[in-house]
C-alpha cells in the first residue's frame, strides 16, 4: 500500500505542475491541457501514459482544477484542487494527506505528499500559449532527487 501511495504521489507530483504554470501571470481559464508523452523527458522520475488537466478557475487570487492521470502501470487517478494563489498549502482531493500550493507572484508551485516526497516547479509557456514545458525538481522521502521536463499541449 505504501509503495502504491508513493508511486501515486510521484506521478501526481510529476504531472500536477500545469496548474501552477497557468496560475501566475499567464492565466488561461477554462482550458484543458494534455501531456505530450513523446515530447516529455521523465528522467529518473515516474512515467505516465496519459495526463489531462481541466482548469476551471484561474485568476490572480484563485485556482481550481481537475486532473486525470494514467500512471506507468495503467492505473487511473482522479484528483482536484481549489485554493488561493498566495502560497498557502491546501489539501488535494483524491489524495488524502497531500497538499498543493501555488503563488501568483512568481508562478511557483509546491507539493507535499503523504509519503514525504516534495516537489517544486518552474515553467516556460510558448508565445502562442498552446504549449507549456514544466521543469520539475523533486525529492523523494529518502532524499533522492529527480528532474523532469514535461510538455503539455493546450487542447481547448
Amino acid at each position: 500500500m505504501q509503495a502504491k501511495l508513493r508511486l501515486l504521489g510521484l506521478l501526481f507530483v510529476a504531472s500536477t505542475f500545469v496548474p501552477a504554470a497557468l496560475a501566475g501571470h499567464t492565466h488561461v481559464p477554462n482550458s484543458s491541457w494534455k501531456l505530450n508523452v513523446g515530447a516529455s523527458d521523465f528522467g529518473t522520475g515516474p512515467s505516465m501514459k496519459a495526463d489531462l488537466y481541466v482548469i476551471h478557475t484561474d485568476s490572480e487570487k484563485w485556482l481550481t482544477f481537475d486532473d486525470t492521470t494514467v500512471d506507468g502501470d495503467g492505473k487511473t487517478w482522479k484528483i482536484s484542487w481549489s485554493g488561493p494563489q498566495d502560497g498557502s498549502p491546501r489539501p488535494i482531493k483524491g489524495m488524502p494527506g497531500a497538499t498543493y500550493s501555488s503563488k501568483t507572484a512568481d508562478d511557483s508551485a509546491h507539493f507535499a505528499f503523504p509519503d514525504g516526497t516534495t516537489q517544486d516547479t518552474t515553467l516556460i509557456m510558448s508565445a502562442d500559449k498552446k504549449k507549456v514545458t514544466l521543469s520539475v525538481d523533486g525529492k523523494t522521502k529518502d532524499g533522492k532527487s529527480f528532474h523532469q521536463a514535461l510538455v503539455y499541449d493546450r487542447v481547448k
